[in-house]
């Protein structure tokens, strides 16, 4: 998925549509002025990424109470972690941590989630440090003492800040996957009130009100730009470029194209609708079919590996070893090997297992 990009004149005409609104209800506009700009970044991704993380007052719009926290430490250590943010931000996933965010429905600007992963990041590294300082009292060489810690807390810093920036891709991926599961039922819902004679808009609203989960708030954040003044085709054309649901991109394109040339538009709905459920099954299938030769994956990946390297480490390491037996010393299993096997390479492997399972899994 590129970069959501919207036409300037667009965004343009809703925001001057909202400034009328806004005077004929008697409202001062400069009031309101700030709300605008977050909406005009919500629909362009340029104003609304400006917004930082600078005072106790921001944390206050975090509808998350751990959020909070987090931001409450990036400001008390701002100085440190600014340029970190800043080194996120110039990051290929940092330009488009915007977009995911909106389409996650996360409510957070781009600086203001990216110092929030900044700071994420930092408590990682000082727990593994903290941690592995104390486990590496025990070690005998020196050099290990030192090294250890700061090499964990190096990796703990790449790996958490990169899951913290992952988070509203998967969560956009995730409410993508939501709308295609709701799809069909949606769609023979649509198709059977516009039969009916029921119009679209109200169609919609319909879908909005009901009980399809996040297809339901998808379609609530379509009536919402719908009711701020934006036409009903801009809104479903926003809906499409923001989604991460490849049959609902679909559907959007061809009631687009049925509104501008004309068309039966319940039969149109129904066919997707079972286009969608059939690709579901065979998706399901599909996955069901690897995840059985996975599983032969898992138990050796898994358990036999680790019990295997536990005896051994064990015989490496058993008195009988340091009698002198050649064979059993040549086994490279010392504890500090084994340290690293258990704390590094088994968590790891079972990160990597995790991802394939989660790749794996049906995309509808």
């Amino acid at each position: 998925m590129g970069k959501f990009e919207i036409d300037e004149k667009e965004v343009t005409q809703i925001v001057e549509t909202m400034k009328n609104k806004y005077r004929e209800q008697g409202i001062n506009f400069e009031e309101v002025d700030t709300n605008l700009k977050e909406l005009r970044g919500l629909i362009s991704n340029e104003s609304y990424a400006k917004i930082d993380l600078e005072t106790e007052d921001d944390l206050d719009n975090f509808s998350s109470e751990f959020a909070r926290k987090i931001g409450a430490f990036y400001l008390k250590l701002r100085k440190i972690l600014k340029p970190i943010q800043k080194f996120l931000k110039n990051m290929p996933i940092g330009s488009e941590i915007g977009f995911y965010l909106y389409s996650a429905n996360m409510q957070y600007s781009t600086s203001q989630y990216l110092a929030l992963a900044s700071a994420g990041g930092f408590i990682a590294a000082l727990i593994a440090l903290i941690v592995t300082a104390i486990i590496g009292l025990t070690m005998p060489n020196l050099l290990l003492k030192i090294v250890l810690p700061i090499l964990f807390a190096f990796i703990a810093w790449i790996v958490a800040t990169l899951l913290i920036l992952f988070i509203p891709k998967q969560k956009a991926v995730s409410r993508g996957n939501g709308c295609s599961v709701e799809l069909p039922f949606a769609l023979r819902h649509m198709a059977t009130e516009l039969k009916a004679g029921i119009g679209l808009y109200k169609t919609i609203q319909t879908i909005a009100v009901n009980d399809y989960g996040t297809l339901s708030e998808e379609f609530a954040r379509t009536i919402n730009e719908i009711e701020e003044g934006s036409d009903t085709r801009i809104a479903l054309k926003h809906l499409a470029l923001r989604t991460q649901s490849r049959p609902l991109k679909k559907t959007i394109n061809h009631l687009l194209r049925a509104m501008r040339i004309g068309g039966n538009l319940s039969n149109t709905l129904n066919d997707i609708a079972e286009d969608v459920s059939e690709d579901i099954k065979n998706n399901i299938t599909i996955f069901s079919q690897n995840m059985n030769f996975f599983a032969v994956i898992f138990i050796f990946a898994g358990i036999v590996l680790p019990v295997a390297i536990m005896i051994l480490g064990a015989i490496r390491n058993s008195p009988i070893a340091a009698t002198g037996q050649e064979l059993f010393q040549n086994i490279p299993l010392t504890p500090p090997v084994l340290f690293i096997f258990f704390l590094v390479v088994m968590p790891l492997i079972f990160a990597m297992l995790i991802g394939i399972v989660y790749k794996s899994q049906p995309q509808v």
